[in-house]
C-alpha cells in the first residue's frame, strides 16, 4: 500500500462558537491509500479547543507513522502508538477501512456491520445567540424537514439559556426532539439550575452539562433530564468508565476524535451492551470525515438522529456534500465511503 497526504484548510461560512473556542476554519490533512486499482480515504483534522494536539503536531506524527509503515512496521502496531493522537489514528485507520471495504465491494457501513442501516436521520444545530435568533434558526430547520434540534448552550448566561430553550421549544412545537449541548461550560450549580428550569420543555438529553465523567455522573443523580458524555470520554476506556457509573444515559461518539471507525464501533457496541444510546457526530469534518461518521452511524443500526448535518457550515469542501432530504441522509450503493475525490 502507498500512502499520500494532502493538506487542506476549509473556511467556515460563519465562525462557530462553543464554550471552549471559536472556530473560523477547519484545517487538516486528507490521507489516501492506494494499492493496485483500489483506493481509500481518511481525514486528520484536530479541532481547536477540543483535540489534544494541534494540526502541526498531527502532521508530523502522520508523516512519521507513514514512514514507519513504509519501512515495514506492522500497521496495527503503528496505530497502537497513536493513542494520544486520535485524529492521526482516525485518518490512517479510516483510509485503510475505506480501502478494505472498496476491495470487498461493500459500503463502509456494511464492512463495519452487515446489518447496517441504509439511511440515517440527522439533527440540525442551533448555535449560541439571542433567544429570538435561536428560535428563528430552529423554526427554519424544522421547515426544512428536520425532526431533531440540537441547541448549543453554556456560552450565554444561565438566564439567557433558559429563555433560549423556552423560545426554541415554542418555535418548533411539541413534536420535534430537542437536545442540549453545553460542552462542559456550566458549573455544577448552574447546570442543576438550568436543567431544573428547562425540564418542562421535554428535553431528550443534555450533552456535557459539566466537564468530566465524575462530575457528569454526580449531576446525573439529581438531573431531571438524561445526560450524555461527549468530550469527557475521549477513548473507549473512558466510554466504559462513563457507562460504568450508571448515571450517564447517552454516549456521543466522534469517529475523528476517538481514533477512527474501528474504535468508534467498539464504543457503539459498548454503549449498547450497557443499555445506553450511542449518538454519532462529526467535529465539523470535511466531506471525507462526515462520510466516515455517517457509515459508523449506519452501522450502529439505531433509528435515531445523529449529528452529521455539518457540511453546510463549510464555505468549501473536499467532496460533494451529502444530500439531506427531510432530515435524512440515504447511503448510496457505492463501495467504501461512496465518494470519488478529484
Amino acid at each position: 500500500m502507498r500512502f499520500s497526504v494532502t493538506p487542506f484548510d476549509l473556511a467556515l461560512v460563519v465562525p462557530f462558537t462553543t464554550a471552549h473556542a471559536t472556530v473560523s476554519s477547519r484545517s487538516g490533512m486528507l490521507v489516501t491509500v492506494i494499492d493496485g486499482g483500489h483506493v481509500g480515504h481518511g481525514e486528520v483534522s484536530p479541532m481547536p479547543g477540543w483535540s489534544p494536539i494541534d494540526t502541526d503536531r498531527a502532521g508530523a506524527l502522520l508523516l512519521s507513522s507513514i514512514t514507519a509503515v513504509d519501512a515495514g512496521r506492522d500497521f496495527d502496531d503503528v496505530l497502537d502508538d497513536l493513542e494520544d493522537a486520535p485524529e492521526v489514528r482516525a485518518g490512517l485507520a479510516g483510509a485503510v477501512a475505506d480501502f478494505a471495504a472498496r476491495r470487498r465491494g461493500l459500503s463502509l457501513a456494511q464492512f463495519l456491520d452487515p446489518d447496517a442501516l441504509t439511511s440515517v436521520a440527522v439533527n440540525a444545530v442551533v448555535g449560541s445567540g439571542a433567544p429570538v435568533q435561536s428560535a428563528a434558526t430552529a423554526r427554519e430547520a424544522v421547515g426544512r424537514g428536520f425532526a431533531t434540534i440540537k441547541m448549543k448552550v453554556g456560552v450565554e448566561s444561565p438566564e439567557i439559556d433558559i429563555r433560549r430553550v423556552a423560545e426554541v421549544r415554542e418555535a418548533i412545537g411539541p413534536g420535534v426532539e430537542l437536545r442540549l449541548d453545553a460542552n462542559g461550560g456550566w458549573s455544577a450549580r448552574d447546570a442543576q439550575r438550568v436543567l431544573d428550569a428547562v425540564a418542562l420543555y421535554d428535553i431528550s438529553f443534555c450533552e456535557e452539562p459539566v466537564s468530566g465523567i465524575d462530575a457528569i455522573a454526580a449531576l446525573g443523580a439529581s438531573s431531571p433530564i438524561p445526560l450524555a458524555v461527549d468530550e469527557s470520554a475521549r477513548t473507549v476506556d473512558d466510554v466504559a468508565r462513563a457507562l460504568g457509573t450508571g448515571a450517564i444515559d447517552v454516549v456521543v461518539i466522534k469517529p475523528q476524535a476517538i481514533g477512527g471507525p474501528d474504535l468508534a464501533m467498539r464504543a457503539v457496541r459498548l454503549a449498547l451492551e450497557f443499555g445506553a444510546t450511542p449518538v454519532v457526530t462529526t467535529m465539523i469534518d470535511s466531506g471525507v470525515g462526515v462520510r466516515h461518521a455517517l457509515h459508523v452511524a449506519a452501522a450502529a443500526g439505531l433509528p435515531l438522529a445523529h449529528g452529521l448535518a455539518t457540511a453546510a457550515m463549510l464555505a468549501e469542501d473536499l467532496a460533494e456534500p451529502l444530500r439531506i432530504i427531510d432530515g435524512v441522509i440515504t447511503l448510496g450503493t457505492e463501495s467504501g465511503l461512496g465518494v470519488t475525490l478529484p
